[in-house]
């Protein structure tokens, strides 16, 4: 039944890529909206048949709370959908989890995203005391630095940005397929919504150290991807790298960066769906993440290897990528701005080329200790494969 549901609604995705953008808020949210359901359809076509009530119901209600909140243009009402989101991903974490180490990492993720948004709560009641509304269009800048950090503290650790992330590698190697494909597709682009509501607030004076800390953020966790020995683990850090970007063009705010901040969410969500479905596929058959163990995948799963490869070059921003019109746009509009941050976005660019190229070759090339575990290839998981890329491919229609 849930299936048949999220089928038509996941397939109105395509129709709203084909909308003008006119207004970006309304098109930002639609995109989001769309993807969400996009990416459910995935989740849900991943799960076995015998999947449990519960399991199911988890995954239910965290669509309808991300779908209020893309709608939400109130700060309340988004503070609120926002943060109960945390809820069902947390138990999802903590219940269904594949190693003993998931309820510190549940804990983690929900302690981290809830302290970095407390203050964000004072600031909104603040407002809605003072000015009898939430509504970001009606409220006045401050010039106050320390107040403009702390409101979009909570949006930065839930992108994450470097030096708030410790909590992203540890949900993601501890929480099952459905809750990686969930957190690395759409929940972290809540704090990319989230930042283009408070743009309005954002003034020069803080945004200089915040972008430093993002860029330089992005190429510490792409070269920390290069020393990881789980493929989880290292498809996480990467996720830090290419939120650094949308960071920058949130805050830096031209036309082209809007553009870039669109497209990059989009792009990152359907890609890192894929890579961490295409993880759990290999830890299944070889019951381990570790490089060491996953070497010569392409001589038993050569077909799967096709997808693994597509993805992880698209990620990587190749021609005709739709990631590829993201980092063009993004350094479109980073050069108007500043060549030197032209130049730390290049190398974060060209560190995420070396950590995508040395996730393919310790994966699928060289000798493996477990070739003896053929398994053929499965319809369903060849057709999950190919619904995270096509939309890739034909994302650039736009």
């Amino acid at each position: 039944m849930i299936k048949n549901y999220f089928f038509p609604l996941s397939f109105l995705f395509f129709f709203f890529l084909l909308t003008l953008f006119l207004d970006f808020l309304s098109t930002l949210s639609s995109l989001l909206i769309m993807l969400s359901a996009w990416i459910f359809l995935l989740m849900v076509l991943s799960l076995k048949p015998s999947s449990q009530l519960m399991y199911m119901s988890l995954l239910c209600s965290l669509f309808i709370l991300l779908v209020l909140t893309f709608t939400s243009s109130s700060l309340i009402s988004f503070y609120i959908f926002f943060e109960s989101s945390l809820i069902p991903t947390m138990l999802l974490i903590m219940g269904w989890g594949y190693q003993p180490e998931r309820l510190p990492s549940s804990l983690y993720f929900l302690f981290y995203t809830l302290i970095s948004s407390l203050p964000l709560l004072f600031i909104i009641l603040g407002f809605n005391s003072e000015y009898q509304t939430s509504f970001p269009y009606f409220l006045p800048s401050v010039a106050d630095s320390i107040f403009q950090v702390f409101l979009i503290l909570a949006f930065l650790v839930k992108l994450p940005i470097y030096l708030g992330h410790i909590w992203l590698p540890k949900a993601h190697v501890e929480a099952p397929v459905t809750g990686s494909m969930v957190l690395a597709a759409i929940l972290l682009k809540l704090g990319g919504y989230g930042l283009f509501l408070v743009q309005t607030f954002i003034l020069e004076s803080p945004i200089s150290l915040i972008i430093m800390i993002s860029l330089l953020g992005g190429i510490y966790s792409s070269i920390l991807s290069l020393r990881q020995t789980d493929v989880k683990s290292l498809i996480a850090y990467s996720s830090v790298a290419h939120m650094s970007f949308v960071i920058v063009a949130m805050l830096l705010n031209n036309i082209y960066l809007n553009m870039s901040s669109i497209y990059m969410m989009v792009a990152h969500g359907v890609c890192s769906s894929g890579l961490f479905y295409l993880s759990y596929l290999v830890y299944k058959r070889l019951g381990s993440r570790s490089f060491l163990l996953t070497r010569g995948v392409l001589v038993f799963l050569p077909y799967l290897t096709l997808w693994w490869f597509l993805l992880i070059v698209f990620n990587m921003g190749v021609p005709p990528s739709f990631n590829l019109f993201a980092e063009l746009f993004m350094f479109l509009g980073v050069s108007s701005i500043s060549l030197f941050y032209t130049f730390m976005a290049g190398l974060v660019s060209f560190f995420s080329a070396c950590y995508c190229f040395y996730l393919y070759s310790s994966s699928s090339h060289g000798l493996g200790l477990k070739l003896s575990v053929f398994s053929d290839s499965k319809i369903i998981e060849l057709l999950l494969c190919s619904l995270h890329f096509f939309p890739l491919l034909l994302l650039i229609n736009l």
